[in-house]
């Protein structure tokens, strides 16, 4: 077992000693049960000795012996039922808190994690891996300690019987022992080589189910099938390497063992009842106790399989809750208010590869700055920064008088709100896509919705502020979505608003609406806007225009139109010729 596999399984055991109460009840249930059970062939080895080979045919001995038979079967079988409960039960707490854990663990991590990670793998992780981790509890420990126990009680039934014959036996147990390990060297790399296959195709369907669109409007959607096809293709063949491998070494070969050794046992007990050395009703018990024996021997190694499956995915989740979190400062400090300085502030995704270079900016408290460019500039990697979602390489960022690298979680999102481009709509009422869990009253809600010029139009719901919205906003327009993330943002009362392209996908009519309550926050709240249409940001108290990851033009709208030559004017009116031509068209 390599280490990560032992770590995985130290994990995994923990969850197992977590309610000892409940070990303890689900132990106890499996030995008295176990030991009802095994009782059943030592009373019909009595019958058959003390009773029926010789002629002793009276009915109380034998009405008791059947009574007591009955029994215990019944009450083996009772106590195996509430022993599963109390294994599901263990099992099910297991799988709940490792999934919360890593559902938590997920919502923590930094926004570089996201670059390269596909959202069907991190589903998977938490829904399929963790499921095959609950197998483990319920099918494999439960049935594997059953079946232990139950070789156990046999064993000592059979020392009983014979000592001779219980060796001879026990001899099957480390040829079993030998077939496990075959089986896990051969199966295992197949094992896991499928579980990452299975969330190759979570993650195929998710992003195809998500870009169905653009697939269907590009004509790729026998591209897109032929690749689901040939990851599809490959799960199937790395799932029958694993059936081939349990289909030749568990079930066959167990009973293979198993034929041979009762062979065995009834040519050399056969003998001795012949010769009269042995009794019939002890060559019963012991053939009946070599069926059950081989039989747990057989379930412990088909369920092996699910042990396999559950490792691998235990080992995939581990290596998620091992990601590291995203880091912030200590510092109960809240921002004291709007200001930004960005000092000699640089940052690269891969170390060749600059973003920005050098920034040094200083924002006012309630100043209106736009940050514009072409596309790959850097303005959009510079709201990351602010909001903490990538650790700056060099420079320093100040928030509200501190070093962002000081502020704790709580001051950092509460200072800073955010309105991306898409918006991002909860299936849930109005009022909790407003609120999102910060508690707020409805006259708080109410206030955001009206400073977002929204509120009009939520009362026009069928249920208001109480209205639930579907997947994706689906009762809302586009723009009114943008007003929802508007709302919220201002829900917060933050210091610092960041818009990144905010009305880039809005139709004319609500970009005004959404212009003019943006107009109303301005001196109120320190406004950033990332914006590629430059007539959105005339107003700014300053625009500053990146260029290559630099600051290259910085400077009001007029300053700006009145340097000759200059970038931002060939942007301006390139834009407003396009703008001339396309009103055009429509006339």
């Amino acid at each position: 077992m390599s280490a990560k596999s032992r770590g995985t399984f130290k994990m995994l055991s923990r969850y197992i000693v977590a309610d000892k109460a409940l070990l303890a009840k689900a132990l106890a249930l499996l030995l008295v049960g176990t030991a009802l059970d095994v009782v059943g062939p030592l009373l019909a080895k009595i019958y058959i000795d003390d009773y029926l080979m010789q002629g002793v045919m009276e009915p109380t001995p034998l009405i008791t012996l059947l009574l007591i038979y009955l029994a215990c079967q019944l009450g083996a079988a009772g106590l195996r039922f509430i022993q599963a409960l109390s294994f599901t039960e263990m099992a099910l707490n297991a799988v709940q808190d490792i999934r919360k854990r890593a559902f938590a663990r997920v919502i923590r991590l930094p926004m570089s994690y996201f670059d390269h990670a596909r959202t069907g793998q991190l589903v998977s992780r938490i829904t399929n891996d963790t499921e095959a981790i609950k197998d483990l509890y319920v099918q494999f420990l439960s049935n594997v300690l059953g079946n232990v126990v139950m070789l156990v009680g046999i064993l000592i039934a059979m020392a009983l019987l014979d000592p001779t014959l219980m060796l001879i036996a026990l001899g099957l147990v480390p040829a079993v022992v030998g077939i496990i390990y075959l089986y896990q060297k051969l199966s295992g790399p197949a094992v896991a080589h499928s579980r990452e296959l299975r969330s190759d195709i979570n993650a195929n369907i998710n992003e195809s189910i998500g870009g169905m669109a653009v697939i269907q409007a590009s004509n790729q959607s026998e591209r897109f099938l032929g690749s689901f096809g040939a990851v599809n293709q490959e799960y199937y063949r790395a799932r029958m390497r694993t059936i081939r491998a349990s289909g030749a070494l568990l079930r066959p070969a167990i009973d293979l063992l198993s034929i041979l050794t009762i062979l065995g046992l009834l040519t050399l007990f056969g003998q001795q009842v012949v010769a009269g050395v042995a009794e019939v009703g002890v060559l019963y018990a012991f053939l009946s106790y070599m069926g059950r024996f081989t039989e747990p021997l057989a379930e412990i190694t088909q369920r092996f399989n699910l042990y396999q499956q559950a490792m691998v995915a235990g080992d995939r989740v581990a290596t998620l809750l091992q990601e590291e979190e995203q880091h912030y400062g200590d510092s109960p400090r809240q921002l004291e208010d709007g200001t930004i300085r960005l000092n000699k502030l640089s940052f690269a995704y891969q170390a060749d590869k600059p973003v920005l270079h050098q920034l040094e900016l200083a924002i006012p408290d309630g100043g209106f700055y736009a940050i514009v460019g072409h596309t790959g500039s850097g303005k959009s990697t510079l709201l990351s920064l602010l909001l903490d979602f990538y650790p700056a390489q060099r420079g320093q960022i100040e928030l509200g008088g501190s070093d962002i690298n000081d502020l704790c979680q709580q001051a950092l999102r509460q200072g800073i709100g955010l309105i991306p481009q898409e918006p991002f709509i909860l299936a849930d009422t109005v009022f909790n896509n407003i609120d999102m869990g910060r508690g707020l009253s409805q006259e708080q809600v109410e206030q955001a919705a009206h400073k977002a010029h929204l509120h009009q139009a939520i009362t026009g719901l069928p249920n208001g502020y109480q209205t639930e919205l579907g997947e994706g906003g689906l009762r809302l327009s586009t723009g009114q979505r943008q007003q929802l993330v508007i709302a919220r943002a201002l829900a917060a009362q933050p210091k610092i608003l960041l818009l990144d392209e905010a009305t880039a996908n809005i139709d004319s009519e609500t970009e005004q609406v959404v212009q003019q309550a943006l107009a109303e926050l301005q001196g109120k709240v320190t406004l950033i806007a990332v914006a590629h249409r430059l007539s959105t940001i005339k107003q700014a108290d300053q625009i500053v225009l990146l260029a290559q990851g630099r600051i290259s033009e910085q400077g009001t709208h007029a300053e700006l139109m009145a340097l000759e030559g200059g970038t931002y004017q060939a942007m301006y009116r390139l834009q407003q010729q396009a703008a001339r031509v396309e009103a055009l068209e429509e006339q």
